[in-house]
């Protein structure tokens, strides 16, 4: 599958061997397999969970890997190729729209970090008729709320624009340098690049809302029931990164650099950007703004009204925090 990558095979943090989780019971499986939809800076506590060993001090190895879009996760996790994925809140409810047994069960990268970029011709979203807007895949995050953004500013997607499924961040900015793109969707760090690049700024995310459900968490139902244990080690890991990439900003920036090859330039505004929306506790975004999800997906027939929260998601990790998680730090 194209950009498909291995990002790690994680020994134990701080380089520790990997052995016995340090609370609760011992995970149902060691080896565990996580699918994140595209390389972005939004997968921030991931990244730094690799670098620093984090999941292995539980008594898991975790080996990430990259997709071109979500919905190549979302397959993958059906097909039971992946255990458990990270993506948009859209790529997840689209797979139980198709009648696959899957629930979201942690939250917490609350990230608004989408923006539209365009040649120096196109001065705003609404003057993009008749144009070619870049997104990652049919289906994904990066379409579900490219689509919503251009009803807002006045367009209809299916009719006034031809919207382009052109891979990851860098492929799009690639694909727009070449003339073959006029608008694209970028997420942080490629914005800060397109922006240098001499593409201007044409709309914002935080323009439709505070927050967003940019990355969730999800299993499929039956992994979630046989492996709680499993998942609390997982989390326990996810936790600490967390909190590793919040208390040591230099640690966070290399992990960024690592994994995303870009400027060291760049690196403390992209870090900047999406720190302070990444939270350990798994939280789902504001009531306001899942409002605005949903009315984003029924503006756009994606949904007929807004879900409630059992069709999508398992509270449970998220009620029992205080439970499982590590001890503060």
């Amino acid at each position: 599958m194209w950009g498909l990558v291995v990002l790690a095979m994680l020994a134990g943090c701080g380089r520790t061997p990997a052995g016995p989780p340090s609370t609760g019971s011992a995970p149902e499986k060691t080896h565990v397999t996580i699918g994140l939809a595209v390389p972005g800076a939004t997968y921030l506590p991931l990244y730094v969970a690799v670098d620093e060993g984090c999941f292995a001090k539980q008594g898991i190895q975790a080996e990430v890997v990259e997709f071109r879009g979500g919905a190549d996760v979302i397959r993958a996790v059906v097909s039971g190729s992946v255990d458990v994925g990270v993506v948009g809140l859209s790529e997840i409810t689209s797979g139980i729209d198709a009648g696959q047994p899957l629930k979201a069960f942690y939250a917490g990268f609350n990230i608004p970090d989408f923006d539209w970029y365009g040649v120096s011709s196109i001065k705003s979203l609404a003057g993009a008729k008749g144009k070619r807007i870049g997104i990652t895949q049919y289906g994904s995050s990066t379409d579900f709320i490219t689509r919503y953004a251009l009803m807002v500013n006045g367009l209809d997607p299916s009719k006034d624009v031809q919207i382009i499924q052109a891979g990851p961040p860098s492929t799009r900015l690639a694909a727009m340098q070449a003339g073959q793109l006029d608008v694209s969707i970028f997420s942080t760090p490629e914005k800060f690049l397109a922006a240098d690049r001499g593409y201007q700024l044409v709309y914002s995310q935080k323009q439709l809302s505070d927050d967003y459900p940019q990355h969730l968490f999800f299993a499929t139902e039956s992994f979630l029931a046989t492996h709680p244990n499993t998942v609390k080690a997982l989390l326990r890991g996810h936790t600490l990164a967390v909190r590793l990439a919040k208390q040591d900003k230099q640690l966070a920036e290399q992990s960024l650099i690592k994994h995303l090859q870009i400027d060291p330039k760049y690196v403390e505004r992209t870090y900047m950007e999406v720190i302070d929306y990444i939270y350990e506790d798994g939280r789902l975004p504001t009531e306001k703004s899942l409002d605005v999800f949903f009315d984003m997906g029924i503006k756009t027939g994606r949904y007929k009204e807004r879900w409630p929260l059992a069709r999508f998601w398992i509270p449970t990790y998220v009620d029992s925090y205080r439970q499982w998680t590590l001890a503060p730090s």
